[in-house]
């Protein structure tokens, strides 16, 4: 029922969608009203949108879930390497018989990277399909598409495509779990504080190796040599804000619903 509710609930809870669909909704509602209160609801969401596009509220706050993990923890010993499924592109690798991947495809490249390192280490790749409406090309196919195009040994790969979400990919993988064995979970980084707080539930223990990160550290910590304002006007893209507040957002939701449901 979570799962269901997640999915069918998300474009409606998503804080951008809603403003949106309030603008329009109450735009074509003050055509025939002609509404004092309409008009100052019309501009409360106009307000908002613009706010989240020109503050770096929604940089900060990935920023907030990244920045237990910029320095990576050193790795002694590595058995199994857990990568969460996320940047693969089904539809678009199905149709092209080509590699497509999408944001956080370091996920996979770290995954290969770290397993060249340990030679006797195997690698989980968790995932299936996270649509309502299954379909028969599931992100374990692009999955394998990368690892054959890389040469890398599919032997040392096990596939895990019966899950549709982080919960569910780590209850699979805890079936195979073994305490005796060291793990390193891969997921993006903004993901990694809920994948955290779903395997302690779980009780499984994992080294995390973030990646893909989101958060403009050089712009939040103002680096030298790496912080400019001109280029950082170069790169501006109104859509930028929106899409880092929609991540944050996102996630708070995520993590805020496992601690109440589960």
């Amino acid at each position: 029922m979570y799962f269901y509710l997640s999915k069918i609930l998300a474009p409606f809870i998503n804080l951008v969608n809603l403003l949106t669909f309030s603008i329009i909704f109450f735009y074509f509602l003050n055509i025939k009203l002609k509404n004092k209160f309409i008009k100052l609801v019309i501009n409360f969401c106009i307000i908002s949108i613009l706010f989240l596009i020109f503050t770096p509220i929604g940089q900060n706050g990935i920023f907030y879930l990244e920045k237990d993990y910029l320095l990576q923890n050193k790795i002694n010993k590595i058995d199994n390497i857990i990568v969460l499924a996320g940047p693969e592109n089904q539809a678009v690798t199905k149709v092209t018989n080509k590699l497509n991947l999408g944001d956080g495809s370091e996920r996979l490249i770290a995954s290969v990277k770290l397993a060249l390192e340990n030679p006797k280490a195997k690698i989980y790749f968790l995932g299936g399909d996270g649509k309502l409406v299954n379909t028969e090309f599931d992100e374990t196919h692009v999955a394998k598409i990368f690892f054959n195009d890389v040469g890398f040994d599919l032997k040392r790969v096990k596939f895990i495509n019966n899950t549709r979400n982080t919960i569910e990919n780590l209850k699979s993988f805890k079936k195979f779990e073994d305490k005796n064995k060291s793990n390193i979970l891969i997921t993006s980084a903004y993901h990694m504080k809920r994948a955290t707080l779903i395997a302690k539930k779980l009780n499984i223990n994992f080294t995390p190796y973030a990646v893909d990160f989101r958060s403009n550290i050089a712009l939040i910590h103002k680096v030298k040599n790496n912080f400019s304002i001109l280029n950082y006007i170069q790169g501006f893209n109104v859509l930028n804000g929106l899409n880092s507040f929609n991540i944050f957002f996102r996630e708070f939701l995520g993590i805020l619903a496992f601690k109440l449901f589960f």
